[in-house]
């Protein structure tokens, strides 16, 4: 997926910023894109049987050296696509066959169908606490 726009530039509008915030209205749609490119580009990183890959420590440094904020904002998909190519290939496949770490594992596949569970409820305490189904339990 490359989704660069180039000689665009992002702009951070109400209406920008309110349709980054809602569900995508159709899987073909920006945002619907995204989520397939995520979605797709983790299933094969945790399909490689590597634990890493073989860049030097200080290449990799050089992709994080600098931790400035742009002024101007950036698209979702430049910043997902800069997310999945220095970070994500870049990590240790601790689901490979033939990691060995200690106190850390691969998790059971489910568990990522869970998160994403859990991260589109968006709980928390305070909203836990406040809820609706904690003032039934309570009664």
């Amino acid at each position: 997926m490359s989704d660069k726009k180039v000689g665009k530039t992002a702009k951070a509008t109400e209406q920008s910023l309110h349709h980054i915030f809602t569900i995508p209205e159709a899987h073909d749609s920006t945002l619907g894109r995204i989520e397939k490119a995520i979605s797709e580009n983790l299933a094969v990183f945790l399909g490689d049987h590597i634990v890493a890959t073989n860049n030097a420590l200080t290449d990799i440094e050089n992709d994080f050296c600098d931790a400035t904020l742009t002024e101007e904002p950036e698209f979702v998909s430049d910043h997902m696509h800069h997310l999945l190519d220095k970070l994500v290939s870049q990590s240790v496949h601790t689901s490979s066959p033939s990691f060995i770490g200690h106190m850390t594992s691969a998790l059971p596949y489910f568990i990522l169908s869970l998160s994403k569970l859990m991260v589109g409820l968006n709980q928390n305490l305070v909203k836990v606490e406040t809820s609706k189904a904690f003032i039934m339990i309570l009664s």
